[in-house]
């Protein structure tokens, strides 16, 4: 088992970071290759999600590169989130998602720790995994999401921070919001999105996000969706295992982390079921998480 860190780990919700102004197009590569490593231990597996063909590659994908806007009428300075901010976990294992392939999506590791009763299992950790209660936590690099997640197409609608820019003080502004990603996902509640910031020794100021929350519609029978399932985005090519989620009334939030060639995805997801002190464990578990760009 890996012993705790002694970095500083959170979340904040002040954005404090500069950035280079001016509006960004993403075309989204993912992470290849990546390892799940315990500080101090023999490798664990929980590795990051399918690695994604860049669609630029001669191999091709079996999704078509989003059509992205390239602004909108009125921009959107998307505000800090000012809710309650997550304590890291106190007593845990904490882990390190090490990045193979930077040229992807650039960052150098993700770290998390973990609460005992959690365990790692595919593309996730969690609580009580395939239950009724259960919490779990996911990271992402997708090339664009479906515009409805029930019945999909192969055209993608681009990622919400496809287009953006910052203003002097770093805060993040949508430049198509919210006609993109999961913003306008057909038939879904989104919250409007807030900024918030991941910690990261590499940046003096920690390194900016977007926050969403987001929910299947509480009457929605997913096996009434195409193939059986409700999905938030694909994955690589056909069979990857894509970001579905599983139950009516299940509540995702999703961090979009702002990085270079393409933005690490955080979903963090409980369900209906799921007990108000394992929710509190996955708040912490986001609240432990540091990346580190460089």
């Amino acid at each position: 088992m890996g012993a705790r860190s002694n970095r500083r780990a959170g979340v904040g919700g002040t954005p404090r970071i500069a950035a280079v102004p001016g509006a960004i197009l993403f075309i989204v590569a993912c992470l290849a290759a990546c390892t799940v490593m315990p500080e101090s231990a023999a490798p664990t597996a929980t590795p990051l999600a399918e690695p994604f063909v860049p669609f630029a590659s001669p191999s091709g994908t079996e999704f078509p590169q989003p059509s992205v806007p390239t602004a909108t009428e009125t921009p959107f300075l998307v505000p800090a989130f000012d809710g309650a901010e997550p304590l890291p976990v106190e007593d845990g294992t904490t882990h390190v998602l090490k990045n193979l392939n930077q040229d992807a999506s650039a960052f150098h590791t993700v770290e998390y720790t973990i609460p005992p009763g959690w365990a790692t299992g595919g593309v996730y950790i969690g609580k009580k995994l395939g239950q009724p209660g259960e919490v779990a936590i996911s990271f992402w690099t997708p090339s664009g999401v479906y515009s409805d997640p029930c019945r999909r197409t192969a055209n993608l609608s681009p990622i919400d921070l496809a287009v953006h820019t910052h203003d002097g003080g770093g805060e993040l502004i949508l430049l198509a919001y919210p006609r993109i990603g999961l913003s306008a996902q057909d038939g879904r509640a989104a919250t409007e999105p807030r900024s918030l910031i991941v910690d990261d020794p590499s940046e003096a100021g920690g390194t900016i996000a977007l926050r969403l929350e987001l929910t299947v519609p509480a009457d929605l029978d997913p096996a009434s969706c195409d193939d059986g399932v409700y999905v938030a985005w694909p994955g690589a090519r056909a069979g990857d295992r894509p970001n579905d989620n599983h139950v009516a009334g299940q509540m995702d939030i999703v961090y979009l982390v702002d990085v270079d060639h393409g933005p690490l995805v955080i979903d963090a997801s409980f369900r209906p079921g799921s007990s108000p002190e394992d929710i509190e464990e996955l708040y912490a578990v986001l609240g432990s998480i540091v990346m580190d760009r460089y």
